[in-house]
């Protein structure tokens, strides 16, 4: 079965009448028949242990609207709006312009990865977020229940804050930043997936980049301990920490006798803590937005996704009257077109070739020629090693594509729907966040 965590998001308030979203979805399948059964109660009208299946049209139209919704709304909210916008992106740029001196090294290397971000947020704060928005305007929520969502997100948020209940502190705050680690865990727990594959060999090339970078920099041990130790960079990634919330209440500062305390890490795990938050940054503002943020073609139909929707077309069984268009209401329509007009503000490519007019890489410090030679030879990697993923990237989908149309069949004798993944290609990724 597969399943979709919302229960602490979706019990948040509502004005009278509701007007939406589903609790947790749980798929299952009976014989032939295919059916839903849902874990937890649900503002949409379906309880705990009701079950939908497909001998019900209307119904299973009904719950795949829900369903739609119901995800649509909760990764726009937590993972998009909270987890890379008011988190991840902003907290990362204000500790960058907060902590960095401009001819940094760091501060140098984090301009293509920032830009325009404190524009973005800023808009996205006074249009999306604030009391009487947009966003609050469509969602189904009061004023406080728009208050407990925004609570709750934190603990919906995925790619490791769930490891901190089951990793020490020591270890999480080790893990956290980490992508490889992460994926490894899931695809020992039996999660995988094509995303996570491409996940990680994305993952992959990013570091060796960003590695690749500061070992120029910073070459020898002695380097890299002068690196992790000076204020500036002490103070960037502790700020940092600080102020993402899955960290702030784990990092401790001053306290040598404690195993998660910063001081009580030795220089070479604070030079890889320093390289894989600089990387998991980088991962989430470029892959991460495109995955959760890039959802216009979504919202454009109103029929196929809504933030909020009547009660009334519920069925029968769950109070509702069983009828109407399932679609959106006109005022929530008219919204979510407000809102996907804001979006597809362009940023720099991320594959762009050394030496053009869109390489990225000139703005990247360096002391002389030779060290600006090595520079280049890192970023010439990089973009090759970019462009050879986004052609396996094509590859995946157009076989995707292939077996679809030549009839291919799953274990169960069903026609294959394998469809193609797109938020890891490198061609259409951007070095920094958008709307």
């Amino acid at each position: 079965s597969e399943g979709v965590r919302g229960e602490g998001v979706c019990a948040a308030r509502r004005p009278e009448p509701p007007k939406g979203w589903g609790a947790n979805h749980i798929f299952t399948h009976d014989d032939d028949v295919g059916t839903v059964a849902l874990a937890a109660a649900s503002a949409a009208g379906l309880r705990a242990g009701n079950r939908v299946t497909l001998g019900a049209p209307r119904d299973w139209e009904y719950f795949k609207f829900v369903f739609r919704s119901s995800l649509f709304g909760i990764v726009t909210l937590v993972d998009h709006l909270y987890g890379v916008h008011l988190q991840v992106s902003n907290i990362f740029t204000m500790a960058m312009r907060e902590q960095l001196s401009k001819d940094t090294p760091l501060r140098r290397f984090l301009v293509p990865f920032t830009y325009g971000t404190i524009a973005i947020n800023d808009a996205a704060r006074v249009t999306l977020v604030t009391p009487d928005s947009w966003v609050p305007r469509a969602y189904p929520f009061d004023e406080e229940g728009l208050q407990l969502a925004w609570a709750n997100a934190y603990r919906h948020l995925p790619g490791g804050v769930e490891l901190k209940v089951e990793l020490t502190e020591r270890a999480f705050l080790q893990t956290i930043f980490d992508r490889k680690a992460y994926i490894d865990i899931r695809i020992e727990s039996g999660v995988d997936t094509q995303y996570y594959k491409q996940a990680l060999e994305y993952w992959v090339i990013l570091r060796a980049f960003v590695k690749g970078t500061f070992d120029v920099y910073y070459p020898t041990a002695a380097d890299q301990q002068r690196f992790v130790e000076d204020a500036e960079t002490e103070h960037f990634l502790l700020q940092a920490m600080g102020g993402i919330q899955a960290t702030s209440d784990v990092l401790v500062i001053g306290d040598e006798s404690l195993p998660h305390a910063w001081e009580s890490f030795r220089v070479a795990e604070k030079y890889t803590m320093v390289i894989n938050a600089i990387t998991r940054f980088i991962d989430v503002v470029t892959t991460g937005h495109e995955q959760v943020g890039k959802v216009q073609a979504y919202a454009q139909d109103a029929s196929f996704a809504s933030f909020s929707w009547a009660a009334s077309l519920r069925p029968r069984w769950a109070g509702g009257t069983g009828e109407g268009v399932l679609a959106a209401p006109k005022e929530v329509a008219t919204g979510q077109a407000l809102i996907m007009a804001l979006t597809s503000t362009p940023m720099p490519d991320l594959v762009a070739a050394a030496g053009g007019e869109q390489d990225w890489s000139k703005i990247f410090w360096a002391a002389d020629g030779e060290q600006r030679a090595q520079l280049d030879e890192v970023y010439v990697q990089f973009q090759d090693r970019l462009r050879a993923f986004s052609a396996k990237c094509q590859e995946v989908n157009e076989d995707a594509l292939a077996a679809f149309e030549s009839g291919q069949q799953n274990v169960a004798g069903k026609p294959l729907v394998n469809f193609g993944l797109w938020s890891h290609d490198p061609q259409y990724l951007e070095t920094s966040v958008s709307i």
